[in-house]
C-alpha cells in the first residue's frame, strides 16, 4: 500500500493531497458537463434514477430483440416444414 492510500500518512504528503484535490475537481467538472451539481443530493439522485431507467429500457430492448429473432426462426422453420410437406404430398 502506498502512502497516498493510507489516510494516516496522506496528510504528511503534499503530493497526495494535491492528487486528491485534482481528482475531486475532475469529478466535479465531469458531472458539471453532464448537468449535475454533485453538491446537490437531489440532482445526484435524479441522475441515478435516469440511469436506472435507461438500464431498464436497455434490458427490455434486449429481451425484445431476442423475442423477435426467436419468432423469425420459428416462423421460418414452420414455413420450411409446410413447404416440404406440401411438396411431399405431390402438390408441387
Amino acid at each position: 500500500m502506498s502512502s497516498c492510500q493510507n489516510p494516516d500518512k496522506a496528510e504528511s504528503k503534499p503530493g497526495c493531497v494535491s492528487a486528491e484535490l485534482a481528482a475531486e475537481l475532475a469529478v466535479k467538472k465531469t458531472f458539471a458537463i453532464l448537468g449535475v451539481d454533485i453538491d446537490q443530493p437531489a440532482q445526484v439522485e435524479s441522475l441515478r434514477e435516469s440511469l436506472r431507467f435507461v438500464d431498464k429500457l436497455r434490458q427490455a430492448a434486449d429481451r425484445g430483440i431476442m423475442t423477435f429473432v426467436s419468432a423469425v426462426v420459428v416462423l421460418t422453420l414452420a414455413a420450411l416444414i409446410a413447404g416440404v410437406k406440401f411438396k411431399l404430398e405431390g402438390h408441387g
